[in-house]
């Protein structure tokens, strides 16, 4: 399990489902996690874990 807690996750666009790679610009909604529940790791790990939607740029500036 602790193991697991540092891979890389991938994080996809709800949109259009590519996945988004290194250094890519994207949106994402997340909900602040209280306090306790605040997650320690590589970004994309705890954004995979928390974020409601990920879209990547082009899909969100068609969207809005």
């Amino acid at each position: 399990m602790l193991k697991d807690m540092f891979k890389r996750k991938e994080l996809t666009c709800v949109s259009c489902k590519k996945k988004i790679q290194y250094e890519e610009e994207l949106v994402a909604f997340v909900k602040l996690p209280k306090e306790r529940r605040i997650l320690v790791g590589p970004f994309d790990v705890c954004l995979a874990k928390t974020a409601q939607e990920i879209y990547c740029k082009s899909c969100y500036d068609k969207k809005a």
